[in-house]
């Protein structure tokens, strides 16, 4: 190693507290000491990491993908999380430590699927042509597990009791939901001029840009919205609804939460 490399490495680790060395970040990490926020950002304001910048664009890919899948912390298809955030997606940790089992898994005795799968990676990373896959009937998937969703929300809006800080809290703790479907649903549970939640939920999914079939209820648009994702043409269905493509299916329309 050139001696000026080797003099930057040693002032890289100076900057940094003697029991901070590199070779026991990672158990650092996982074990971190009470309060140890302070320390952390110290140390990466002392490697001139951007924190703040990458800390917003995680909680906003997080957002993301909290939108969309009905519960985050259960298993999904990483395929569906990159349609989500399609340009975005390696600002998610969760979708980063996806990639990296799957490199994992590459090199091990069985990798043909995880060699699909990382595939898929690199085809969203370089883009693929309008025509390779059907993005208009992914779009009203989502668009249709977006309202069960945020029916789902303020269903449990309605339930919360106490302090706004606590009925955010519960709601995002029962349903998985974003902040912001949160503050959203409490919202409409305390207005006085509210109405049924399904009309809402309409409302507010058109409000984001998706296409919804207009008709005369906010059920029926709904139900014109469920026949279309579910009446694909058969070649497009096998193409685009794939068990391990689509979103979980445990949003369901109901009264129960």
């Amino acid at each position: 190693m050139a001696s000026w490399e080797r003099r930057a490495g040693g002032a890289a680790i100076a900057a940094l507290p003697r029991q901070t060395a590199f070779a026991s970040a990672r158990t650092w990490a996982d074990h971190p000491a009470p309060d140890a926020s302070e320390e952390v950002l110290r140390r990466a304001e002392a490697l001139a990491i951007p924190w703040t910048r990458i800390l917003l664009a995680e909680i906003e890919a997080e957002e993301g993908l909290r939108r969309y899948l009905a519960d985050v912390d259960e298993e999904w298809a990483l395929e569906s999380a990159l349609a989500i955030l399609p340009l975005t997606f390696f600002q998610s940790w969760r979708i980063r430590n996806r990639i990296q089992s799957l490199s994992f898994e590459a090199r091990g005795r069985s990798p043909r699927d995880a060699l699909r799968r990382l595939r898929l990676v690199s085809r969203r990373l370089v883009g693929t042509p309008a025509g390779d896959r059907p993005d208009f009937l992914e779009h009203l998937r989502f668009a249709y597990e977006r309202v069960l969703l945020l029916q789902r929300v303020c269903r449990a809006a309605a339930r919360s009791r106490g302090s706004l800080e606590g009925r955010l809290a519960f709601v995002c703790s029962r349903t998985r939901c974003c902040y912001d479907d949160a503050t959203w649903a409490v919202s409409q549970a305390d207005s006085t001029r509210r109405g049924p939640s399904l009309e809402a939920a309409v409302q507010r999914v058109r409000a984001e840009g998706f296409r919804i079939p207009r008709a005369e209820t906010a059920a029926r648009s709904l139900a014109e919205l469920r026949c279309l994702v579910r009446g694909a043409p058969p070649r497009v269905r096998r193409k685009a609804a794939r068990p391990d493509v689509t979103t979980p299916q445990r949003v369901r329309l109901s009264d129960s939460i």
